[in-house]
């Protein structure tokens, strides 16, 4: 069977990363070789983010060094006084980024780059306190991307951005029903659907009767929501109606298409085509929302021509891992964070 799966080589990365990286941290405790090697220094000073509150409860704060072969360690600081303070390499081919848990909510700095001339960094976490009354809440924008075409099976993969924004100074967490679930955000399934979830550990996506109801933290400011779908078409028509439904009131609604997958991108309802963008030499086929659509409206464009005459593999072209780097730095966060939370729950069923 012969698959066109444009971000393949960054999910697989960031797979290997989360997972295979994990036992190695796991048996150093303390860092492994970032500690010991340590001649500089992290500090992460935490300060509240919701007016009138100040830190209290379980707070953990991790360092997190990323190499540059794909290597991951992790060591853990206490927090006093609201900092915590980390042993690092000053290496400037390492990454570090501070990770903390508050309120059952991660939160992630800047990155940080140490060298020998500046071999010290303090960064600032802000952490706020979580809320299940429902905030203010509205979607800056929407990307929906065709990241695979099967022609064998007659489906394509989606995946999906909303960039959710949240008024208030508090995390939404969701409301919990009678039978223990929670959900903060249910986006409309797209028509056709045979299989949908989430791209990130934190929170659960659980696939509904027309929706897949979300329930990660939605934080003050933006945050990003990014879901997969696998989708079913009609080879006899040899096109895909593709409505993408606001769940919230949105600003602006993209689909972007590979032009090696389809005969062309028909705009229908509330969409017009825009200019084709590029990148890496893969040139996608756009078409955007033709102003901001309210909670329920949706944007409706369709794929034809899917049948094409041959679906390349960019695998084994070099353009296609490229164009996939543009996914991954919405996914690093998620699969840092799947890595951790792995890491933790090994530790607790250890005997």
């Amino acid at each position: 069977m012969q698959r066109a799966g444009l971000l393949a080589t960054s999910l697989i990365a960031l797979v290997v990363i989360a997972v295979q990286a994990a036992p190695a941290a796991a048996q150093s405790p303390g860092g492994g070789a970032a500690a010991g090697d340590a001649n500089g220094s992290v500090v992460a000073r935490l300060t509240p983010g919701t007016a009138g509150a100040s830190l209290g409860g379980e707070i953990q704060v991790e360092l997190i060094t990323l190499g540059g072969g794909g290597e991951l360690q992790v060591q853990e600081a206490d927090v006093r006084g609201g900092r915590a303070e980390f042993a690092a390499a000053a290496d400037p081919t390492l990454t570090h980024l501070v990770r903390v848990i508050y309120g059952g909510v991660q939160y992630f700095s800047d990155p940080v780059l140490l060298s020998a001339e500046l071999p010290a960094a303090e960064v600032e976490v802000r952490v706020f306190e979580t809320t299940s009354e429902t905030p203010p809440l509205s979607i800056a924008s929407t990307v929906v991307t065709v990241l695979a075409l099967d022609r064998e099976a007659a489906e394509l993969t989606l995946v999906r951005e909303d960039r959710v924004q949240n008024a208030s100074d508090h995390v939404y967490v969701g409301v919990t029903t009678e039978d223990g679930a929670t959900s903060t955000l249910r986006l409309p399934l797209p028509e056709a659907t045979r299989d949908a979830s989430g791209l990130s550990e934190e929170g659960r996506f659980v696939l509904g009767g027309g929706t897949l109801d979300v329930d990660t933290p939605l934080r003050p400011g933006v945050t990003s929501v990014v879901t997969r779908y696998t989708v079913g078409y009609d080879r006899a028509v040899d096109a895909y109606r593709l409505r993408v439904t606001a769940p919230l009131p949105t600003e602006s609604v993209e689909v972007r298409v590979p032009a090696r997958f389809v005969r062309d991108l028909r705009t229908l309802d509330d969409a017009e085509r825009v200019t084709d963008t590029e990148l890496e030499g893969e040139r996608l086929l756009v078409a955007a929302s033709t102003g901001a659509a309210r909670e329920g409206q949706g944007t409706l464009v369709e794929l034809r021509g899917l049948s094409g005459s041959s679906a390349s593999n960019p695998l084994t072209e070099g353009r296609g891992p490229l164009l996939a780097t543009a996914l991954a730095v919405v996914l690093l966060p998620a699969a840092i964070g799947a890595f951790a939370w792995a890491r933790r729950r090994r530790a607790a069923s250890a005997p």
